[in-house]
């Protein structure tokens, strides 16, 4: 019942005055438990704030009352390939809210620098992306002596990465100690010194494999056929060798070329090969690029330079849109006939080096489809030594064909068979010449 607009009409009874009177005590009540409620909630509050605040979980930005143009990260490359980042992001502010309640409440040790690096790893795995990888400072050495072809330490294998299966073992080189310890060609890698190789990438999981000269390593194997793991003990040597090998073939006539790895070695051991055959009077060519896995672009283009004519070679396709053309400047081509063999291991700088003789038409792929890898990684240097691998573009043919997880068609179609007593696809390649 509401009182408030009830005017009193001549004297009050009785019962009246107590009704008004109850009325008005009932108003003083409810305006005093309001208010009390209001401070109580009001106090609660500010505490809460000044606990997460003293935590780090939450924190007073008086920025955020300006206005802003952007909120992003911001960085800086240096010529020299290093970057210093400036970042005040969310993820910034969750680490180290999460670093003050572990070195708060932890009750173990833990090593500082290994954390940062599983860190490190996981926020780039978080992306889904096979081919981008935080490399520590030691893996990121071991990376760098591989791209230059500088000499370093192993086993003597070519490999590459089977996903979560380990590291498969696609080739030996010349005084390969795995050879001689009893690895075949098809035996995949799935620990190296009890390290778990399966799910690294093969610039990762090769590092395991790199030591000191006369040093030993283990490592386990699974071979088609075995039914348990076989474990070898491999002495690590020097591995400053050729990445191209040639000759001629029995017939006399035709030179051969295997084209191993691209680093910047191989284009002058390319070259060198390829005048040493011109002597030997070699009437035509076969560039094999079977398991060969890829590796630096640019020695790829230097020796599509000195084959094929002048003109695109493709390029790359980044996200927003821009584009970076490969231009062959040399006036020369191979003045050879000669066909390219490829299979289902010829991936990446290998699959834009047989892209362009393909479209070019200067000379048909024989063999397989190849593996499909169209996009291409740049390492980024770190201030602390580490690094970082990440996919920056999509690669195109001169004709403007794409074929990152398609792979490329063969112009002829031939098998090798695993129990094949002669290259069946080395046939096919000479078939094609004469």
């Amino acid at each position: 019942m509401n009182f408030d607009n009830i005017e009193p009409q001549g004297e009050l009874t009785e019962e009246q005055k107590k009704a008004i009177e109850l009325h008005q005590k009932m108003q003083k009540t409810v305006i005093i438990s309001v208010t009390a409620g209001v401070l109580i909630t009001l106090g609660l509050g500010i505490l809460t704030v000044l606990l997460l605040m003293k935590f780090g979980v939450f924190t007073f930005n008086r920025d955020a009352f300006k206005k802003t143009e952007t909120s992003q990260t911001q960085s800086k490359a240096a010529d020299d390939g290093t970057i210093g980042v400036l970042a005040d992001s969310g993820i910034e502010n969750k680490l180290k809210a999460l670093e003050k309640v572990m070195a708060s409440y932890y009750y173990g040790d833990v090593d500082a620098a290994s954390a940062s690096d599983a860190v490190c790893k996981a926020y780039i795995d978080s992306y889904g992306d096979e081919y981008s990888v935080y490399y520590t400072s030691d893996e990121y050495t071991q990376l760098s002596e591989s791209i230059t072809g500088s000499s370093f330490y192993g086993i003597g294998i070519y490999c590459r990465s089977q996903d979560d299966d380990g590291l498969l073992v696609m080739g030996f080189t010349d005084d390969s100690a795995a050879k001689e310890a009893g690895l075949k060609e098809g035996d995949v890698i799935i620990s190296v010194d009890g390290n778990d190789v399966r799910g690294l990438d093969s610039d990762s999981a090769i590092t395991y494999l790199h030591g000191e000269d006369g040093s030993s390593v283990e490592v386990e194997v699974v071979r088609e056929g075995e039914e348990e793991t076989l474990k070898y003990t491999v002495e690590r040597r020097q591995m400053d060798e050729s990445y191209v090998k040639y000759g001629m073939l029995d017939d006399g006539k035709t030179g051969y070329i295997r084209i191993k790895e691209f680093n910047n070695k191989t284009t002058e051991q390319f070259r060198s090969g390829l005048q040493d055959l011109k002597k030997e009077d070699a009437k035509a060519l076969v560039i094999d690029l079977r398991n060969n896995t890829g590796g630096v672009v640019k020695s790829a283009l230097e020796i599509m330079d000195d084959i094929l004519p002048e003109g695109n070679f493709g390029g790359m396709r980044f996200k927003d849109g821009t584009r970076e053309e490969f231009k062959g400047t040399s006036p020369q081509k191979l003045d050879l006939p000669y066909v390219v063999l490829v299979n289902e291991y010829t991936a990446s700088a290998s699959e834009i080096f047989a892209a362009g003789v393909q479209d070019f038409g200067a000379a048909r792929l024989v063999g397989t489809k190849t593996y499909g890898k169209g996009i291409t990684q740049k390492v980024v240097k770190l201030d602390d030594g580490s690094a970082v691998k990440y996919t920056d573009a999509e690669l195109y043919s001169p004709n403007g064909n794409v074929w990152h997880k398609k792979g490329l068609e063969p112009d002829v179609e031939a098998q090798l068979p695993e129990d094949a007593t002669e290259d069946t696809q080395l046939e096919a390649a000479l078939e094609v010449l004469y």
